[in-house]
């Protein structure tokens, strides 16, 4: 994917699939659409979510080794604040590049999320609130492109 500008690259999160992984099923959550029945109730009693990656800091390719690594970490990190985490994975229309999974944090405010995706130099996360629809939230970065 070659990204020529900020533009492009807000369409790009736009039309990415952010798919979460709850036991065996699948639930596809994209922006701008109301949010799967299944999240939503998990949203009942923590009221905010946030879909967050850390791979590909700052829309840098980089390799499938460095990028589970910076995931790991951003695991490690956000298992110390004691949030119940679900596997997800961000596809966008490009099959040239790769899924980046993922994680759904239940209960994080946006402004912690925001600095989740800032410590993880990542220029966006999805914010999720319960009955609201999907959002893409900027984080500092952005506004350093």
């Amino acid at each position: 994917m070659e990204i020529k500008n900020k533009k492009e690259l807000e369409q790009y999160y736009l039309e990415t699939t952010y798919s979460v992984f709850i036991a065996e099923s699948k639930f596809d959550i994209r922006i701008g659409e109301p949010v799967p029945a299944k999240i939503n109730t998990l949203l009942d009693k923590e009221k905010t979510a946030a879909i967050i990656t850390a791979w590909n800091p700052r829309s840098e390719p980089h390799s499938l080794q460095e990028n589970k690594r910076r995931n790991r970490n951003l695991r490690i990190s956000v298992s110390k604040k004691n949030h119940k985490v679900f596997a997800a994975l961000g596809q966008g229309n490009d099959p040239s590049w790769p899924a980046e999974e993922s994680f759904l944090i239940l209960g994080v405010t946006k402004e912690d999320a925001g600095k989740l995706a800032v410590d993880y130099e990542q220029n966006a996360f999805v914010f999720l609130e319960h009955g609201k629809t999907a959002s893409l939230e900027f984080s500092r970065i952005w506004s350093s492109l």
